[in-house]
């Protein structure tokens, strides 16, 4: 027994110490680590890739295939790209000279060079003294005169009178109608003003109105469909009579069968004058 205590001590005591020597070790090396003086940093430039540069011959290509290329190409030794970048650098530098040397002119020439200094002053420009408007109605361009000129055409080929009158009944809305709506205008003026005519002669002179000697002026507006049927009768302009306004409706009514068809639908005004003579 007291055998195996001695050989335990022993043991002991060789594990606490071999511990003991690590712990020393790795402190004098932690220390010398720490002590140890920075080790210097260089800091080298690598080269730019020469796979970029292309041969003097191909300086004249595109951007995009130079990119292109060089996105291909790549550089196969540092001595190679050294010397095809000196190449280039003295093949540039010799083009760069050459065109120089060439443009020396003489002495003589460069004095005989004649003057060629203008006085503006001097030069009759006309100016534009017009003032900017931002409310003035703009100009139309060539296309919409060509193309309005040929929406007129038939309607100007009406008499003036009949002109006038057409744009006192419709006004500005007459050039917002498109072509076939003018063309219709243009082609049943005569037509339908016959239709409403022989119609009013018919119905005569309202009998309460010649009996009241009431009198007037008036302009009805109804839409005519290419079916001859008429929708939307309404008095745009009254004649402050209500016998004389109806006797428009009563006209319009019986005559919008007669009427001759548009091709699509269009707005029809028209002007009704009682007068007792």
């Amino acid at each position: 027994m007291q055998i195996i205590a001695y050989h335990y001590k022993i043991y002991k005591d060789r594990f606490i110490l071999s511990l003991s020597f690590s712990l020393l070790l790795h402190m004098f090396a932690l220390l010398i680590f720490y002590f140890l003086p920075d080790v210097e940093k260089k800091t080298t430039l690598r080269p730019i890739s020469l796979g970029v540069l292309q041969p003097t011959s191909s300086l004249t290509e595109s951007p995009l295939q130079s990119s292109q290329q060089a996105n291909i190409t790549q550089p196969q030794s540092h001595t190679k790209q050294q010397t095809l970048l000196k190449q280039q650098i003295d093949s540039k530098k010799s083009k760069s000279i050459a065109p120089q040397t060439s443009q020396i002119a003489p002495a003589s020439a460069t004095q005989n060079k004649p003057n060629v200094d203008v006085d503006l002053n001097s030069l009759n420009i006309p100016k534009n003294d017009a003032k900017f408007d931002p409310l003035a109605t703009p100009k139309p361009s060539l296309l919409q005169s060509l193309k309005e000129q040929e929406n007129n055409a038939k309607l100007d080929k009406l008499p003036n009178k009949i002109q006038e009158e057409l744009y006192k009944l419709y006004g500005t809305e007459l050039n917002q109608m498109n072509k076939e709506q003018k063309d219709y205008l243009a082609e049943s003026y005569f037509m339908n003003y016959e239709v409403f005519q022989q119609t009013a002669d018919r119905m005569g002179y309202p009998k309460l109105a010649a009996y009241l000697k009431q009198q007037g002026r008036g302009v009805i507006e109804f839409t005519l469909y290419p079916d001859g049927h008429i929708d939307n009768v309404r008095i745009i302009v009254s004649t402050q009579y209500e016998a004389l306004d109806d006797s428009m409706r009563q006209v319009v009514e019986l005559s919008a069968k007669n009427l001759k068809r548009p091709p699509q639908p269009v707005t029809v005004r028209l002007g009704g004058d009682y007068r007792i003579y």
